[in-house]
C-alpha cells in the first residue's frame, strides 16, 4: 500500500481544540536535483477559531523544531518560525502557563496578522511524540541540507 501524500509534524490537540502542522508535499525551490522545501499548512481548531495558513518549511527549519522540543521539555517556553516568512508559533509548557495546559500560540505574520492562543491538555508523552513524528518526516521527504 503506497504511503500518503501527506504527513504531520506537529499534532496537538485535545477534545476541544488543536493545532496542527501538515507536511503536503516536497518542493524543489532551488532548481537544484533534489528537494530542498516541504510545503505545509498550520490548522488552528476550536469551537471558537478556525483557522489555516501555508507555509514553508527547509531543513534549518526542522532543525529549529528539535531546539523547541529540547527547550520545551526544559520546562521554558519556544518559539518556532520567527523569521518573519512564515507564521511563528510559540509553545508555553502547562508548568508555566496561565491557564494550565500546554498552550500554542500560532501568529500569523505574513498575512493576516492573526494572533491565536490554544491551551491544549497535552499527554504526558506530547513531546518524545512528536520528536516521532519528526523523524518519520525526516524520512518521507528528504531534504537537501541548508547551505547555511
Amino acid at each position: 500500500m503506497p504511503e500518503p501524500p501527506e504527513a504531520e509534524l506537529i499534532s496537538l490537540s485535545d477534545e476541544e481544540q488543536g493545532v496542527t502542522v501538515r507536511v503536503l508535499r516536497a518542493e524543489n525551490f532551488s532548481g537544484g536535483g533534489q528537494d530542498d522545501t516541504l510545503h505545509a499548512e498550520i490548522t488552528v481548531s476550536s469551537g471558537f477559531v478556525n483557522g489555516r495558513a501555508n507555509l514553508y518549511l527547509n531543513s534549518y527549519d526542522l532543525d529549529s523544531w528539535t531546539a523547541v522540543l529540547d527547550t520545551v521539555e526544559s520546562g521554558r517556553a519556544a518559539s518556532w518560525l520567527e523569521s518573519g516568512r512564515s507564521p511563528r508559533i510559540t509553545i508555553s509548557p502547562a508548568a508555566i502557563s496561565d491557564s494550565g495546559c500546554t498552550e500554542v500560540s500560532v501568529h500569523d505574520v505574513t498575512a493576516s496578522q492573526i494572533h491565536a492562543i490554544v491551551p491544549i491538555a497535552a499527554p504526558s508523552d506530547w513531546i518524545e511524540r512528536h520528536r516521532a513524528l519528526l523523524a518519520a518526516v525526516r524520512s518521507r521527504f528528504p531534504l537537501t541540507p541548508d547551505p547555511l
